[in-house]
């Protein structure tokens, strides 16, 4: 369950199962008929699929992102963005899997010619064929001694190293050498079910094989410790525009494109731009003016289709107010999600009450969906009388114990309206229920250092998935390693749960994808009644494009190779 934090919309990401029944087949582009999309009718990708026979040679692609990357390794904890780990590197990194449009992956034969997995005595084996042409952009062959480093900087191992997650590292004993250099045998303690999802990024050794560097080193993109179908050539701080071209050492089909730009924009920038054609992707349309401004472009077209990104409040439960269990239960109670989500999606063309969500791992639809979130229902007067119970009384307009008023720091991100909007709503429930809370303006660019630092009591933000949703609960809902006191670096809640920490082995090594759900779901229901994290809704993924832009737009799960990225003839 790797995740991914982007700063705009302030979205952080996950891995996950195969999807299914969560919509329809690709199609070039959603929401045609002006319906409500809903959980169920969107699509699994619109991405207008075509050959590259039908693409361009050449031309520029102009896209959007939050903030500019302030270091380029994307598996350390300060650098785990959704701009960074999902969108550049799908242009300028090594990218091992496809992601098929029901979420199966399968080696991208640009990196792996082919995976070979076998089970002995209970313990995984998996054998990967490199692509002997496969390259570094320094010339340096793609080899074992680059998975080994991968596997040694985030194996938990080294404390000094910080990466973004150890889960699914930790599970592995070796790394070595097959019968050639780019043959890679791994061996893991156990099965590991969501080995690709370990697997689906491979680093330079170069880049990685210390601390120091793995930490520090990455500052400035350095194109030797690269391999994509583009290479890095500008930064430019002052328009806040990245620019890559295509790359002369790529081994694999010729890149469509012959360059592609990142510029930085919040997102109300980010629609003005396109409808301008300033720039050529607005993605993650989320709000109605955003939507209908981009459509007023006279090439535009609107690819809509389900996505994993959810909204969700974070609790912080070492901050004083908020360290007993009842208390914040009983806030929970308070909090009015469908109401928050009907705000938040007003003027959309989606159906709010259909996009509740009521799992930490799988979506409405999904297999493995359950809605665990019935003792959360919003009940005002529940609220008060739990606070009643947990020694908060009424004094005025608010409560008091031992002489302290019952206080909440609620980070809101300045530029980001839909933080905004759920901050504004979550003080006027806590206000109803008697629960002060303050409201901390914060911007975008810091969210990393305020949940690195903890420096919040409650904060909302999204969380972006990937297509292993049972992978990796370590990361955002356990210890750093089974029977560490301390929590996971991305784990911003700091709550270790016995219970939880007995069952994510559990959920690591079962092969049976029953009974692997069956204990996802006993997790999620603990992580509720710990009042973690609150879930809110989910998205769709609303993506405008040019009519002519050919495989790319929004997508569920499904990958494209950014070789294959271009115009339409």
């Amino acid at each position: 369950m790797r995740k991914t934090l982007t700063t705009a919309v302030a979205a952080l990401a996950v891995g996950s199962l195969v999807l299914t029944g969560c919509g329809q087949k690709n199609r070039s582009g959603g929401n045609q008929n002006g319906d409500k999309t809903t959980s169920a009718s969107a699509p699994l990708a619109a991405l207008n699929i075509k050959p590259r026979d039908q693409v361009k040679d050449g031309g520029t692609l102009r896209l959007a992102i939050s903030t500019l990357p302030t270091s380029w390794n994307p598996m350390h904890i300060d650098n785990n963005l959704v701009d960074l780990d999902s969108i550049i590197w799908q242009f300028i990194g090594a990218n091992n899997f496809d992601i098929a449009e029901d979420g199966t992956p399968k080696p991208n034969p640009n990196y792996i010619e082919s995976a070979k997995v076998d089970t002995k005595d209970g313990k995984q084996v998996v054998t990967l064929h490199l692509n002997p042409k496969a390259t570094w952009n320094s010339g340096r062959t793609i080899d074992y001694t680059d998975y080994q480093a991968t596997w040694k900087s985030s194996n938990g191992e080294n404390d000094e190293f910080l990466p973004s997650t150890t889960d699914g590292f930790k599970q592995i004993t070796s790394v070595e050498k097959g019968d050639k250099n780019t043959d890679v045998v791994i061996k893991y303690k156990s099965t590991y079910p969501d080995w690709t999802a370990t697997w689906r990024n491979v680093m330079p050794k170069e880049g990685v094989s210390d601390p120091d560097t793995f930490n520090f080193g990455w500052k400035k993109p350095n194109p030797d410790w690269f391999a994509g179908p583009f290479i890095p050539t500008k930064v430019d701080q002052t328009s806040k525009t990245l620019t890559v071209k295509r790359n002369d050492k790529w081994w694999g089909d010729k890149a469509k494109l012959d360059t592609v730009t990142f510029k930085a924009m919040d997102d109300a920038a980010k629609t003005k731009a396109f409808a301008n054609k300033e720039i050529d992707v607005a993605d993650t349309i989320i709000t109605k003016d955003g939507y209908e401004t981009a459509k007023k472009r006279d090439d535009a077209d609107m690819r809509a289709a389900g996505s994993l990104q959810w909204r969700h409040f974070t609790f912080n439960t070492k901050s004083a107010n908020l360290s007993n269990k009842d208390v914040r239960q009983a806030i929970v109670k308070g909090i009015n999600r469908p109401a928050i989500a009907k705000s938040d999606l007003a003027g959309m063309p989606v159906s709010p009450d259909t996009l509740m969500l009521g799992n930490h791992f799988f979506m409405p639809g999904q297999a493995g969906y359950r809605d665990n979130s019935a003792d959360d229902t919003y009940d005002p007067e529940a609220a008060k009388k739990g606070l009643d119970e947990a020694g908060w009384k009424m004094q005025g307009d608010y409560r008091i114990k031992d002489g302290k008023t019952l206080t909440i720091n609620c980070a809101e991100l300045t530029g980001v309206p839909t933080s905004g909007n759920e901050g504004a709503l979550f003080k006027q429930d806590m206000a109803k229920i008697g629960v002060r809370v303050n409201l901390v303006n914060t911007p975008a660019s810091d969210m990393e250092k305020v949940l690195t630092n903890h420096s919040f009591d409650v904060i909302a933000f999204t969380w972006q998935g990937t297509p292993y949703p049972m992978a990796n609960v370590r990361q955002i809902y356990g210890a750093t390693a089974a029977d560490s006191t301390q929590p996971s670096q991305s784990n911003f809640s700091q709550l270790i749960d016995p219970e939880v920490e007995k069952l994510i082995p559990k959920v690591d090594t079962e092969s049976d994808v029953s009974k692997r759900r069956e204990l996802a779901n006993q997790v999620d229901k603990i992580i509720w009644d710990d009042v973690m994290t609150l879930p809110l809704y989910r998205r769709i993924s609303f993506t405008a494009v040019p009519k002519n832009l050919a495989n790319f737009g929004a997508a569920t799960f499904q990958t494209v190779h950014a070789e294959d990225i271009g115009f339409q003839k």
